[in-house]
């Protein structure tokens, strides 16, 4: 028997339901497609950088503790039979201008010699040639094209002395990938980068020696006679092939966006469940008839699975469209945000986005259809075809008293052991889901204790009505109560992670309140996000700024940003990436610190005293705290200097090593500045020292900020991150609507033959409105409460997790206001989602009800 016709001939008589399970489909795919892209696309854009530095690689010579060294020992380890190849490198960050300085670009120089540079890296000259000598760049061939600037073209870069002119003369496309992420990647001559960009005095040093062992030679067995060359301070390792830091910084909110999309696709697949259910109950006399003329019970459920394919198979395609939309969207808003260039998403796009999301749609469409077509299996001909439908009890208690016991207590302590760090802190994500569907269990094994305490207040509306809903919403248990889970999954998500990110930027706030304390920045071009480092400002402008310091009119405090290592534990070779923070503290208050341990008043004469200040995240992984040492890499080797106080700190992912100028200069080499903090010994005097550093910020091509633009850059940010929530919320809930719709209409039509005789006996269209929409209201007061209060706990759980974040826990705020506006907003939602099937429920024409099957 082909049933192929039938299948289709289903699907085309009830669009709505196939349409609200496709949906359902849809919403899963694109949550993970859009996430896993948008997350995939800024690794992988980080990844293809440090790759286009690194090149082909095998060791890399650099400075100990950071700073730059004499690039005469490249000629000896040219001599070494055992190198393939080796290339100095001057690897700097500025700011480039062009149009007439109207649009501005960060920008990453790599000073290379010509000759020995493809040996090296891996790429090709797209258009015109590869730099010779002079003030000649060659650009990333995607970044050129995204920012329309062609072979032949001048733009002016920042340098040591002032901004410079300099001519595109070629384009590269590495073979590796586009490169152009937040500091698109550009080649100059290494003498001239050498000559612009290192401080006075110091021409010749360059930033590292990068090296290509031979075929079949262990770069470990070279590197120890590529150590023995080496002058002391200077080291040979194995490149890095990430960064770490960048790891730190996304890895809050990446943690987020997978505790919001495993919710999401919880939702998803509870109401595919659920929409398939109905679909077997809904056709339980027509698959009955089927199997009385001759189709087997593996017909039948072929039937079944093969909606469930097509369905899938539908909603895989449009989520993936609208997956890959959302990123699109979702890379260029953080890039407006964070003044950052991503790569276009089909330049660094990975399949495994594509991959989970279709395993997404074929799994939950196969699950969702295999119970139902269980339940039509067990179905025999003639109890099918019995117009009262027997009721199966799905009321096992004990099951899910038992199950969601279990789940709970679980999950609660897996979380505890990844927030007390005896687990990576990404199971308490998963474990949030299953904590999640354990509760659920719990919530619906009550489910009728619940729905008559619901149906109570109802009956001041109207007493049968109320009674008449009660009776229908209990009538199906499974079916209530996997809609009942939507809902509650629906409020305790949103609520908790709403009530979680509004603490979380409150908490920035006060950090922001407490350490920006400047009244002016002024610095290069906005910061890398992840290591905070920034174009060096002209050494001229210093000058400038302390010709108004003499005057009295401003103190300004010199502030760098630089990449430097600690040591983790006993082994000398396991090192952190950090970034140390240098400045002067020539202002006698107490420095501007969100201490967590430490003294702030004494903070200022310990720091000079040569002691620093670490970061609350750094602080919990290397397990430091105020009074310990930290054994930090520097020119004389690792140096364990006095902890005087532990800070909390949003920048550069937490680990930040705070300390004087002059001891970076000491340990780390440090010479340039990154910005300078000015602040005004009198504030009368703003507007006349504001005009004097827009002066000097347009003569020098740099960007002058107050504390109150950065302070709005704060805001606009929170404001955005805000506006993403409540859509969050509002998706949330419509996602929960889609399930009650579906549970509604169902229940209209068991109840067609039902509402038919009550209306012959004077049941009124403004009663039957009214039952429908009190099971809606029954069905939301059942989920939605419940839901919201689990919701507060999780916001507390998430508070704590972010301990691994932030190194210190968020804390705990009430929102009875946002508690209240989000049960009674959701409790509309549903009230709308069932103003749908009541106006069909309105509609029944009497005399074809009594017919109805």
């Amino acid at each position: 028997m082909s049933l192929r016709r039938y299948t289709y001939r289903a699907m085309q008589q009830r669009p709505g339901r196939s349409i609200l399970t496709m949906l359902s489909i849809v919403i899963g795919v694109t949550a993970a497609v859009a996430v896993g892209l948008g997350t995939a696309t800024t690794r992988n854009a980080y990844k293809q950088m440090f790759a286009m530095v690194t090149g082909r690689a095998t060791l890399e010579v650099d400075a100990s503790g950071g700073g730059g060294f004499d690039g005469d020992v490249l000629s000896k380890i040219d001599e070494l039979p055992e190198i393939a190849a080796a290339a100095p490198l001057v690897d700097r960050p500025t700011s480039m201008s062009f149009e007439g300085g109207e649009r501005r670009a960060r920008i990453e120089i790599l000073g290379i010699d010509p000759a020995r540079d493809s040996k090296v890296r891996d790429y090709d000259i797209a258009a015109g040639r590869q730099v010779k000598d002079g003030d000649e760049l060659v650009l990333d061939e995607s970044f050129a094209k995204y920012l329309g600037l062609e072979v032949g073209q001048e733009v002016k870069l920042l340098t040591k002395q002032l901004s410079k002119p300099f001519q595109i003369v070629g384009l590269v496309r590495p073979k590796t990938g586009t490169v152009m992420t937040q500091t698109a990647m550009a080649f100059m001559p290494i003498d001239r980068a050498q000559l612009h960009f290192n401080p006075r005095g110091k021409r010749s040093l360059i930033d590292k020696i990068q090296i290509v062992t031979a075929n079949n030679v262990e770069p470990e067995k070279v590197q120890p006679k590529v150590a023995a060359l080496l002058p002391d301070g200077v080291q040979v390792h194995r490149p890095a092939g990430s960064t770490q830091l960048m790891q730190e910084t996304l890895l809050s909110t990446e943690q987020g966006l997978t505790l919001t999309t495993a919710f999401t696709l919880a939702m998803a697949f509870i109401i595919i469940l659920n929409t398939f259910l109905m679909n077997v109950s809904e056709r339980r006399r027509h698959l009955s008839i089927m199997r009385a003329i001759g189709a087997t019970r593996m017909e039948i459920s072929g039937i079944l699975l093969r909606e469930a394919a097509m369905l899938g198979t539908a909603g895989i395609v449009i989520g993936i469209v609208f997956g890959v939309l959302l990123a699109f969207v979702g890379t260029i808003v953080v890039g407006r945000v964070f003044d950052v260039q991503f790569p276009r998403l089909r330049e660094v796009m990975t399949p495994w986005p594509f991959i989970w999301g279709t395993l997404f749609g074929i799994v939950t469409s196969i699950l969702g259809a295999i119970i139902p077509a269980i339940v039509a299996w067990y179905v025999s001909p003639l109890e099918g075809m019995n117009r009262a439908v027997p009721q199966k009890n799905w009321r096992v208690t004990w099951i899910l008293l038992g199950g969601g016991a279990v789940l709970t207590v679980g999950s609660l302590s897996l979380i505890y052991g990844s927030i007390s760090g005896w687990f990576p802190i990404k199971g308490a994500t998963y474990c949030g889901v299953a904590l999640l569907i354990g509760l659920v269990m719990l919530d619906t094994a009550f489910l009728g204790q619940q729905a008559s305490l619901v149906s109570i207040p109802l009956r001041l509306l109207g007493t049968v009505e109320s009674r008449m809903a009660l009776t229908q919403v209990l009538r199906n248990y499974l079916r209530t109560a996997l809609t009942v889970g939507v809902l509650f999954i629906a409020g305790s998500a949103c609520v908790g992670m709403a009530g979680s990110i509004i603490d979380c930027v409150r908490n920035v706030h006060d950090w922001f309140d407490r350490a920006i304390t400047g009244d002016f920045f002024i610095r290069a071009m906005m910061p890398d996000m992840a290591t905070g480092t920034a174009a060096d400002l002209p050494e001229a402008l210093g000058d400038d700024l302390r010709k108004l310091e003499a005057e009295g009119l401003i103190r300004a405090d010199a502030a760098s940003f630089v990449e430097a290592k600690v040591q983790k534990g006993k082994d000398p070779d396991d090192l952190l990436n950090v970034i140390a923070i240098a400045r002067e503290y020539k202002d006698t208050e107490p420095p501007s610190f969100d201490l967590i341990s430490g003294d702030l008043h004494k903070l200022r004469e310990q720091l000079l005293a040569g002691q620093v200040v670490i970061g609350s995240v750094l602080s919990q992984k290397l397990n430091l705290d105020r009074g310990d040492e930290l054994p930090l890499e520097t020119k004389e080797g690792v140096k364990k200097i006095p902890i005087c106080a532990v800070t909390n700190e949003y920048m550069v992912g937490g680990l930040a090593v705070h300390m004087a100028r002059p001891y970076a200069e000491q340990w780390l080499g440090l010479q340039a500045v990154d910005g300078y903090i000015i602040k005004l010994p009198d504030l009368s005097l703003k507007e006349r020292v504001r005009s004097q550093l827009a002066e000097i910020a347009k003569n020098y091509d740099v960007i002058l900020l107050s504390n109150a633009d950065i302070k709005e850059k704060v805001n606009q940010f929170a404001r955005g991150t805000e506006w993403s929530l409540w859509l969050l919320l509002l998706m949330g809930f419509v996602v929960g609507a889609f399930g009650v719709v579906n549970t509604l209409t169902m229940n209209v039509l068991e109840q067609t033959r039902e509402l038919g005789l009550l209306r012959i006996v004077a049941m009124t269209k403004r009663q039957v409105r009214r039952t429908v929409l009190m099971q809606a209201m029954i069905i939301g007061g059942v989920g939605l409460p419940a839901g919201i209060v689990v919701g507060i706990g999780t916001a507390y759980v998430i508070n704590l997790a972010m301990m691994k974040s932030f190194g210190h826990s968020v804390a705990f705020q009430f929102h009875p206001q946002m508690w209240l506006g989000t049960l009674v907003a959701s409790m509309i939602i549903v009230m709308i989602a069932g103003i749908i099937p009541a106006r069909r429920a309105t509609q029944i024409n009497v005399v074809e009800a009594l017919h109805y099957e």
